[in-house]
């Protein structure tokens, strides 16, 4: 029977061709007879499986090194460090050599994702072709990384440090770790990889590519890495420049809000670290800085909605959540990375959903400020949910997560200049309109005594002023009211703007009295100009006669070439409108 059984264990274990065990010749060779014992013995098959698979870890995961690209998922294949052993030594080969012998003995991680410590992992490489392939540890929160590998031919392992602050011998990845590793096709490769960190804050899965594949993985990470960093940072400095220039506080908030988030990516990705040569892990520096930059965008947004004076509730919240923000950027420096890493996603979480709710209520109110800032949040917010899903084992992997985050951070930066303009453009716009009506004649629509003071102050060469005070205005007010006499004088005005405004301009400088200059080439035309202006006068003062009774203007006559000055000028022309008047009395 003992035999039998064997035999019939054996068979089934050994497949065929089409895939299928040798079982119905085991069943021909136990016999009919023992068929009930086929049941007992497929439970000790599916035992003897079970526990080959729980075994097999300890003997490591397999990985077959192709051409291209090849991930192994961090389900399962990461053991955790006991917190007393010390790492300060990773470099140590001998190190290596305990954490090797009670490796079968320490828990196996589901996930890195969400953890923090010292995790070590061992695998068994099967190269397609001899020569070196990169490691890519695909987490950049890594304060302490060592790789050691041995291949049948060698006697003493490779050892490779990958961390953040000993990366100088390694290749340059933004965001994530690498290292190289030289293999032979005709040997399997052992590699070991320890790894610690204040925080894993995803899965942290292991890449292996081939050169080629490598170095264009390299080239568009960094790349794209680096051009959006550096496109926040520049816009940072120009919204610098415009506050220097202006002195508006939302320009300023801007700067803060930009230049933040450029520099905490800058940090993140190890960027920082690889200009600098910081000896701290800098990539930490991203996450505690958020909040100073959330705060920064709280006042900017308060600012860019004038949420002082139109949204006064809006302002007090948005107040209330920056001195919030910079609270927490500064007690996080104080805490465990761990909390303060809980404490800047949630606050990113509440941001995200704020800032929505607040474009699309804006946008309801026909504030179009918000189309650039809902837009750039909205690709923020869509990129975000792409790195998460990157990160998760339901999506399986999806390429360059971490750097399509930091290009959508770039162009909703490039959105919030944007909105910064769209805020100078409203405010020149209203700054037009005051200034408009602040030199303009409600009544007459003519420039005030203000825009004549400033054409005054620009006059150069030569010009003719001509002085005009209305006759017969008091008459008409005291005999058909005032509304009658509003009349006479935007007609004064109307018949002086089509008689003049094609030469210069005309002004009304006090309630009865009108001031035009007009500009003239050279001397001779100005003396030709002096002659129409009295022919003009006295066919307008004929006009309003024929309308009103009694009305009619008064009017004097001065040239550049008669004064030194223009107020001189103006003076002159006030004086002889006088002397006209005293005569048109005397003569009536």
């Amino acid at each position: 029977m003992l035999l039998r059984a064997c035999v019939y264990i054996l068979f089934s274990c050994i497949p065929t061709r089409n895939g299928k065990s040798l079982i119905k010749g085991a069943r021909t060779f136990i016999g009919d007879r023992d068929y009930f014992l086929l049941s007992y013995l497929q439970c000790l098959r599916a035992l003897c499986f079970f526990s080959l698979a729980v075994v097999f870890p300890v003997l490591g995961e397999v990985v077959d090194l192709k051409n291209g690209k090849v991930t192994l998922q961090d389900s399962h294949i990461w053991r955790e460090l006991p917190a007393s052993i010390e790492l300060a030594n990773i470099d140590s080969a001998t190190l290596l050599q305990p954490l090797q012998t009670g490796y079968e003995h320490l828990p196996i991680a589901p996930s890195l994702g969400g953890e923090s410590g010292s995790y070590i992992t061992k695998l068994l490489l099967k190269p397609s072709a001899d020569g070196h392939y990169f490691v890519v540890i695909n987490a950049n929160f890594i304060d302490i990384g060592l790789s050691a590998y041995v291949s049948g031919s060698q006697t003493r392992p490779q050892i490779e440090v990958f961390s953040q602050l000993a990366d100088d011998a390694t290749p340059h990845l933004l965001h994530f770790q690498s290292f190289a590793i030289q293999v032979n096709e005709s040997e399997t490769v052992e590699l070991w990889l320890v790894i610690k960190a204040k925080q894993f804050p995803t899965p942290v899965s292991i890449s292996f590519y081939d050169p080629a594949t490598f170095y264009e993985y390299q080239i568009y990470n960094n790349g794209l890495s680096i051009a959006a960093i550096t496109t926040m940072t520049l816009l940072a400095l120009l919204a610098i420049l415009v506050y220097l220039s202006t002195k508006k506080r939302v320009a300023l908030t801007c700067a803060g809000y930009l230049g933040l988030h450029g520099i905490g990516w800058a940090a993140a990705s190890g960027l920082l670290d690889d200009l600098f040569n910081i000896p701290t892990n800098s990539t930490y520096w991203g996450m505690m800085l958020f909040p100073f930059a959330i705060a920064c965008a709280g006042q900017f947004v308060s600012d860019l909605f004038d949420c002082p004076s139109n949204h006064k509730k809006l302002f007090r919240f948005l107040r209330v959540f920056s001195v919030i923000s910079v609270v927490l950027g500064v007690t996080m420096w104080f805490l465990p990375f761990t909390t303060g890493f809980l404490i800047s996603h949630l606050l990113a979480m509440v941001w995200m959903i704020l800032t929505l709710s607040i474009g699309v209520t804006m946008l309801k109110i026909r504030d179009y400020r918000a189309k650039y800032f809902l837009t750039g949040n909205l690709l923020y917010s869509a990129s975000l949910g792409y790195y998460i899903c990157a990160h998760s084992h339901y999506f399986g992997e999806l390429p360059y997560s971490e750097s399509a985050v930091v290009v959508a951070l770039s162009v909703d930066c490039i959105c919030i200049l944007l909105c910064l303009a769209e805020w100078f453009k409203l405010q020149q716009i209203e700054f037009n309109r005051n200034y408009y009506l602040s030199r303009t004649d409600a009544m007459t629509k003519l420039g005030n005594r203000f825009a004549l003071s400033e054409c005054i102050e620009q006059l150069n060469g030569f010009y003719v002023v001509v002085y005009v005070d209305l006759d017969g205005l008091k008459t008409v007010n005291d005999r058909n009211g005032h509304q009658e006499g509003d009349k006479l004088i935007v007609e004064t005005a109307r018949l002086m703007q089509r008689s003049f405004s094609h030469r210069g301009s005309v002004f009304r400088s006090g309630g009865d009295e009108f001031v035009s200059i007009l500009h003239a080439q050279s001397a001779p035309e100005l003396e030709e100009l002096t002659k129409s202006c009295r022919s003009h006068m006295d066919a307008l003062s004929y006009e309003l006669s024929q309308a009103w009774r009694r009305a009619g203007v008064s009017f004097g006559i001065a040239t550049s070439v008669e004064c030194d000055s223009a107020k001189d000028c103006i003076f002159l022309a006030d004086k002889r409108m006088y002397q006209y008047k005293s005569i048109n009395k005397k003569l009536a």
